[in-house]
């Protein structure tokens, strides 16, 4: 009896180092669980309807350019000098109608921080004179009230959300006094510029005519200004030019100098050239050719070669003004650049798509966004939102 048991038992053991080895077996060949699906990406930045709705953007409009010189209360208002009173008159002006200051840089890279439904307007300053920016001790302590920094301060103290942004065109150095005429105190301007958020552009070196010069001496006359303004200013990205007399150079080579070049171990690479008086410039997410939009009322959006308006109240009526350009828009309200809110999206009504070069909004890192007046938008093709009728 008890043989037969342990023969039980020595069965029943083999038979269960069998089951676990089976099951030994079948666990290795087990296949892994499924992994989870990788999380889909963010849907891209897009402009919601009520917003198309309430603010009507269109980010392809033309945008201001203003030319300012002296502000001196001893001078009469004209195409070269604007008294402190008519000064803050503009900025009010501009205010009550939906615009707010950006620099030229940030209007040529199309990196204007603007609020939905106002539209960016550029404030530059040409020759850096006295008036531009005054400080009225010796330890820079004080800026006069009645110069353009110290009017624009006020201004924004007043209206938080109107930014003191211009872009100020210097003479320093070669033959020039110190920038803005206060020997000493030059740096110190540079870095409260820079504080508030304004620019420092080249307004060449010697204020020499470009047409008259060739490639090699346009270098020079840009490195030179470049230079001089770094040395100041290290932090300053000097990338906006004003033309001396807006007088466009004759050769390409030369014209190119404009954009780009070196001498004396300067470099530099400017993304805005700005020329005299005239027009509005076109958004720079513009094409552009041959055939401009709005031939002949605005300028193209050729960013080497940006126009600019001249505050003239003698001249009112005459196109070519700020005066003129004002009430232009205001009765032209779908030619002015409006802006959509969102710095990643570019948003135009259907009217205007086609003007749109995609490939510019890209590059810049953007996304296209096509609506109908009436606020709906939709069919995400990967380069925008296409409205529908």
């Amino acid at each position: 009896m008890r043989s037969r048991l342990d023969t039980y038992v020595r069965k029943g053991a083999r038979l269960t180092v069998v089951a676990l080895a089976a099951l030994s077996l079948s666990g290795c060949k087990r296949e892994a669980a499924p992994q989870a699906a990788p999380p889909k990406p963010a849907p891209p930045p897009q402009v919601s309807d009520v917003d198309l709705r309430s603010y009507k953007p269109n980010e392809a409009g033309a945008v201001m350019v203003l030319m300012y010189h002296r502000i001196e209360e001893s001078r009469p208002n004209d195409a070269m000098n604007r008294t402190p009173e008519q000064f803050t008159k503009d900025l009010q002006d501009l205010y009550d109608r939906g615009y707010r200051a950006v620099t030229l840089r940030e209007f040529a890279e199309n990196r204007m921080d603007v609020p939905a439904g106002k539209t960016p307007v550029v404030l530059t300053f040409d020759d850096s004179y006295r008036s531009q920016f005054r400080y009225l001790d010796a330890a820079a302590s004080q800026i006069d009230p009645d110069c353009a920094v110290g009017l624009m301060e006020a201004f924004s103290a007043k209206h938080p959300d109107w930014k003191p942004k211009a872009t100020f065109f210097v003479l320093h150095g070669g033959p020039n006094p110190p920038a803005f005429y206060q020997e000493g105190l030059t740096e110190a301007k540079f870095a409260h510029l820079l504080e508030i958020g304004c620019e420092i552009g080249s307004h060449s070196l010697t204020h020499r005519n470009f047409r008259r010069l060739s490639a090699e001496q346009i270098e020079q006359e840009i490195a030179g200004s470049v230079k001089v303004i770094r040395e100041l200013a290290p932090n300053a990205e000097v990338t906006s030019l004003a033309i001396p007399y807006g007088s466009i150079p004759k050769s390409e080579a030369a014209l190119k100098a404009c954009q780009s070049g070196s001498a004396g171990g300067t470099d530099y690479k400017m993304t805005a050239v700005a020329l005299a008086s005239w027009r509005p410039t076109m958004s720079p997410v513009v094409k552009v050719g041959k055939k401009a939009p709005f031939a002949g009322q605005v300028a193209p959006a050729a960013m080497d070669r940006i126009e600019r308006i001249l505050p003239d109240a003698r001249r009112a009526s005459v196109a070519g003004t700020f005066e003129f350009y004002v009430k232009f828009f205001d009765e032209n309200p779908g030619m002015r650049y409006v802006s959509d809110g969102n710095p990643g999206v570019v948003a135009v009504p259907r009217g205007s798509a086609s003007m749109v070069d995609e490939a510019t909004v890209r590059a810049q890192g953007k996304r296209l966004q096509v609506y109908t007046f009436a606020g709906r938008s939709d069919g995400t093709d990967g380069r925008g939102v296409r409205g529908e009728e």
